[in-house]
């Protein structure tokens, strides 16, 4: 099993070293405040396959517009040893320009086939190690005409769960972001997201979770930064389509 974590936890202090250069070195740097409410629907047909649904909307706080829309489809296919894979689209929108001031603003569209690589480390019956490697394709929409590739971007996140009782669940994460391809020059290191959250499951299938994220993120130029705080609100639904299991 350490043989497992080694070389994540390798990469992750690489990763976070090279994130912590970046935020030193900027120099110059927006803040803004955010609200972000989501809706997440995960659809269960065994203990092995499974598909979600997520619709996210993304407002600035002061003052209050659109920054960001967010649909986002996934299968998964869960294997017993701990590793999981899964694949998807995701539908964006993005708010132009990024700037909560200005009134007069466009929609940039966007979409994303998504593939997923993920593990559960169970440290014991109540805390747990998620490991998350995504690989995104952006294809941006121009005006008027067709979509066109943008770049790849890589995002590896890990998360700390803590499940005191059945209902509750604390998480603790850190996501890097890292951009590819020959339109990416400047801001090859794209965003680091860190934040914490708390989970509250009073039903089975029904619950809610509310949290905090810390958003840094460099722009085109390479010199120029936003660091975003906002806070999160999840309502989570799980639709169980399994086959009761008989007696």
């Amino acid at each position: 099993m350490n043989a497992v974590l080694k070389p994540r936890t390798l990469f992750l202090l690489i990763a976070f070293s090279f994130s912590s250069l970046y935020l030193f070195s900027q120099k110059n740097v927006d803040h803004q405040s955010l609200v972000w409410t989501r809706y997440s629907l995960k659809l269960k047909f065994d203990d092995h396959w499974s598909a979600s649904q997520e619709l996210e909307e993304r407002t600035y706080w002061f003052p209050w517009r659109q920054h960001q829309f967010v649909s986002r489809s996934m299968g998964r296919y869960q294997f017993k040893n701990g590793f999981g894979i899964g694949g998807g689209f995701a539908y964006f929108l993005q708010a132009l320009p990024q700037d909560p001031d200005v009134k007069e603003y466009s929609n940039q569209p966007e979409i994303r086939p998504e593939f997923e690589l993920s593990y559960v480390h169970n440290l014991s019956d109540k805390i747990s190690i998620n490991h998350r490697h995504w690989t995104e394709l952006r294809y941006f929409k121009i005006e008027d005409e067709n979509y066109a590739f943008g770049n790849y971007r890589f995002r590896y996140k890990l998360e700390l769960q803590y499940k005191p009782n059945k209902t509750i669940t604390i998480k603790v994460f850190d996501e890097i972001f890292i951009n590819a391809g020959n339109n990416i020059s400047n801001n090859v290191f794209d965003q680091n997201r860190i934040g914490a959250s708390i989970q509250y499951m009073p039903f089975k299938n029904f619950g809610f979770e509310l949290g905090y994220i810390n958003w840094y993120q460099q722009r085109p130029t390479g010199v120029d930064f936003y660091d975003r705080n906002i806070v999160r609100f999840t309502i989570h639904q799980i639709i169980d389509l399994s086959t009761p299991k008989k007696a």
